[in-house]
């Protein structure tokens, strides 16, 4: 019997409105259920690019479901997932 482990990877940008939310949406694409993916900013800009959904619809993913959010979300209390990877989408977030 073989267990499939889903690994969880948190993107991580500034604004959390466009490099990181493709990341978010590809990986969970491509992951073949392999992958979770999120993402979230240090100051969320409060809206998805609309560049950026424009890209994931190119690429024919889903592009509903996205919202800019704080990374807090990820660390408070009751919210938190664990996470196998966190990554970096712009230098800035570091």
């Amino acid at each position: 019997m073989t267990t499939e482990t889903t690994y969880n990877a948190l993107f991580i940008c500034t604004g959390n409105s466009a490099r990181s939310i493709l990341a978010e949406g590809i990986l969970n694409e491509l992951g073949l259920g392999r992958f979770r993916a999120y993402s979230a900013g240090s100051h969320p800009k409060g809206e998805v690019h609309p560049l950026a959904l424009a890209t994931l619809e190119r690429l024919r993913l889903p592009t509903t479901g996205y919202r800019s959010k704080s990374w807090d979300e990820f660390v408070a209390p009751g919210g938190a997932r664990r996470m196998n990877s966190r990554l970096s989408a712009c230098l800035a977030s570091r």
